[in-house]
């Protein structure tokens, strides 16, 4: 009976410091979250539970290596902990990518990296002037870009039905009707020009703001 009892009271600690170590990560109070961690490491160290909180605790801390072996030990004890395994995977994606990178510099392609993330300003205004709209898309203003096709294309209905009336006037309609079609004629032709200048001008500021930023040179395998 005595046995029993103190495994009772065992299991109500370590659910104490479950939710200590839940507690302190969602608040971002991760001395007290490693604290009760550890802690947990000593009360069940058999619990897959018990790891995969530790690795949340190493994954809040930045130590992203360490954190994936906590996983991949939350794995071993429960292979179904289907948490832990999606965890692990993450990880390992991130840290694949981390060494790509880093094999990228080291072998001075650089410029490749330069080359993949800035915007071409001649191709950003070419695309604008194949439809207004399309240089914005290009250039990652997707608002702006679906905005000003909308607006255009709603222009260029009425500017399309004045030049059919220009070509054959016994076409012509209302003056209601032709006055909206000089709104949609200006309107249309305004919007062409602005958007091709502001394609390639954000396309240049674009370009001069692109760096790239080197991956930490240090980098941790995890076997």
């Amino acid at each position: 009976m005595a046995s029993v009892d103190s495994e009772g009271r065992d299991e109500i600690e370590q659910q104490r410091l479950r939710e200590t170590v839940g507690r302190g990560l969602y608040y971002q109070r991760l001395d007290e979250a490693e604290q009760a961690a550890r802690a947990l490491l000593e009360a069940a160290p058999n619990s897959t539970t018990t790891w995969e909180l530790w690795g949340d605790v190493l994954l809040a801390r930045g130590k992203t290596a360490e954190a994936a072996q906590a996983f991949e030990k939350a794995i071993e004890i429960e292979p179904a902990n289907a948490d832990a395994e999606r965890k692990y995977a993450a990880i390992q994606l991130e840290l694949g990518e981390m060494k790509r990178q880093q094999e990228l510099l080291a072998s001075g392609t650089v410029e490749e990296l330069r080359g993949a993330l800035q915007k071409e300003p001649g191709t950003a205004a070419a695309r604008s002037a194949f439809f207004p709209g399309l240089g914005q898309v290009y250039n990652g203003d997707y608002e702006k870009g679906l905005v000003m096709f909308v607006v255009g294309f709603i222009l260029l209905i009425p500017a399309v039905r004045q030049a059919v009336v220009w070509i054959s006037p016994q076409q012509a309609g209302s003056t209601l009707s032709t006055i909206f079609g000089y709104i949609g004629i200006f309107g249309f032709l305004s919007l062409y020009l602005f958007g091709i200048y502001d394609a390639y001008r954000h396309g240049r500021e674009s370009a001069g703001d692109q760096t790239v930023v080197p991956p930490p040179t240090t980098f941790h395998k995890v076997d």
